[in-house]
């Protein structure tokens, strides 16, 4: 994925400390905080486009995130923005919930 970089994936590991779990732990946890930022981000660029570009968006079938992410991009220069500012409100409510 590209909006989902190597930046925001070294900050997740970083900031929440999975490099202390062994590596399946790791990789379970970071691929659904991960899926979660990418619902979130892809929910605001959507909720943007007009009901043709929701319409052509949805013919894009749901296992090809590259295409998807293309269109996003395309539709919305500030895509990678979004994604990052999503990944730090994630990193941040993870850190500040209460156990």
């Amino acid at each position: 994925m590209k909006l989902i970089n190597d930046k925001i994936i070294s900050d997740l590991d970083e900031s929440l400390g999975l490099r202390f779990l062994s590596e399946e732990k790791r990789s379970e946890i970071l691929t659904r905080v991960l899926e979660l930022v990418s619902k979130r981000a892809g929910m605001r660029i959507v909720e943007k486009f007009s009901d043709e570009e929701t319409a052509e968006f949805n013919k894009i079938p749901k296992d090809d995130l590259e295409q998807m992410e293309d269109f996003m991009v395309a539709k919305n220069p500030d895509a990678e923005n979004i994604f990052e500012n999503e990944a730090e409100k994630v990193k941040e409510e993870l850190l500040n919930a209460k156990m």
